[in-house]
């Protein structure tokens, strides 16, 4: 789980996948209430994973999957992403540029 730079509290999953799915790129930390901002680090990790529901269809293709197949292991790879996207989340006190 994500610990705030400034006063060291951990977020809790539910808090950080809240402020993660608000796609806002500052977010306030709920004990100390200190504007943190996501790693770039973390935004490469949690970007593999988002896309990795993406990725699979050209196999389903390719393994003529029926269409029930595809839409449950789409939504259940779409869960997992989500549930996994909080413990790969790294904060910092400054905004990192991409490159």
């Amino acid at each position: 789980m994500p610990t705030c730079q400034n006063c060291g509290k951990k977020w809790s999953w539910f808090d950080s996948i809240k402020k993660l799915l608000t796609f806002r790129k500052s977010m306030k930390c709920n004990h100390c209430g200190k504007i943190q901002y996501q790693s770039v680090s973390s935004r490469n990790t949690i970007s593999l994973i988002v896309l990795l529901p993406i990725i699979t269809i050209p196999f389903t293709v390719m393994f003529d999957l029926s269409l029930f197949s595809v839409l449950l292991l789409e939504i259940a790879l779409i869960l997992v992403a989500l549930f996994v996207m909080p413990l790969f989340l790294k904060l910092t006190n400054n905004e990192e540029p991409l490159w």
